[in-house]
């Protein structure tokens, strides 16, 4: 197959399949029964009327957001408002601030830590994928954290996606332009009061997380962050063979390092198609594939859902949502 005729097969699947609705950043009153939760931010985004956009910014942006979890949630859903929310119904948020870069952030931070005991003092990282805004970026993490009731403090690194269906290229671009922002974010969270921090990726996040830490491995001597307590990698967009060669060129994946894929992963099959029919990491659900990188890697092939891209499933799915939470409490 041409690359042409790859290119139009992935964007025609990219078109019915896409990574979810387009939504927005709308502001609804705290109303009895939803639950509100806190998420920290951090952005190489542009400030824009939607407090991030899709262009490029040099500097890091910082602050945090309230976001609503309406009553009537559905485990796996996240339920996008559109021009307007209920509150009842539809994810929002209450209100958003930002703050001063470095010291800010660390206040931020201190004032989070300061709700938690010893021991508790955890920070999860989300780093989101391809297609995904701002807004579509913190309501994800915030069903995210919702669902799997996790005490972490949830930090979001939104890079700047393109948010459109055909941006894929765009966005590939727009990883590696956000390596030395999100490695400086990382350096922050390490020198701050947390006892330890997890990181999460979705999708092409995963290939900035990978070109972060072997980036931050070969500056260090093969070293990691000391407080870096583990990664998943959720539905990645890696070539097989380059995530080998990162985990090589730093030396070791740091441990515990988990991969979530599914044989099933449509965005991931078009993904191959237009990267020369290459194995997408994703699509991997046998350790034994991986033959230079020890990596954990966990199935979600049997929570598939049909007329679905199964490309969200690790959030999307209630039974992957509970075998997750039994893995991670196990």
């Amino acid at each position: 197959m041409t690359i042409l005729r790859a290119f139009a097969a992935l964007a025609l699947g990219l078109l019915l399949l896409g990574c979810g609705p387009r939504s927005a950043i709308v502001v609804v009153p705290q109303t009895q029964g939803a639950t509100v939760h806190e998420v920290l931010f951090a952005t190489n985004r542009a400030p824009s009327a939607q407090l991030f956009g899709a262009e490029r910014s040099a500097q890091v942006s910082y602050g945090a957001v309230r976001v609503s979890v309406p009553p009537a949630h559905e485990p796996g859903r996240v339920e996008y408002p559109g021009e307007a929310a209920d509150p009842q119904k539809h994810f929002g948020i209450v209100d958003a601030r930002r703050a001063a870069e470095g010291a800010g952030f660390g206040a931020l931070l201190a004032q989070q830590l300061a709700t938690r005991a010893a021991k508790e003092r955890r920070v999860t990282i989300f780093v989101h994928g391809y297609n995904n805004s701002f807004a579509e970026a913190l309501y994800m993490n915030t069903q995210i954290i919702h669902d799997y009731q996790t005490r972490d403090i949830p930090l979001l690194f939104s890079w700047p996606s393109a948010g459109e269906n055909l941006g894929y290229l765009q966005d590939r671009d727009s990883v590696l332009f956000s390596r030395s922002a999100f490695e400086t974010v990382l350096d922050q969270v390490q020198a701050s009061g947390v006892e330890s921090f997890t990181i999460v990726a979705h999708s092409i996040g995963s290939q900035l997380v990978m070109e972060v830490l072997r980036q931050h491995a070969i500056r260090n001597g093969g070293a990691q962050w000391g407080k870096l307590a583990g990664v998943v990698l959720v539905s990645p967009d890696i070539d097989v063979e380059m995530f080998e060669q990162q985990a090589a060129d730093m030396g070791s994946l740091p441990q515990p390092f988990v991969v979530v894929g599914s044989r099933n992963d449509q965005l991931l099959r078009f993904s191959g198609v237009l990267n020369g029919n290459r194995l997408r990491l994703g699509t991997v659900e046998d350790t034994a594939v991986l033959t230079r990188a020890k990596a954990q890697v966990v199935s979600a092939s049997f929570a598939t859902r049909k007329l679905s891209a199964n490309h969200t499933t690790a959030f999307s799915s209630p039974d992957m949502i509970a075998l997750l939470r039994a893995l991670e409490s196990g």
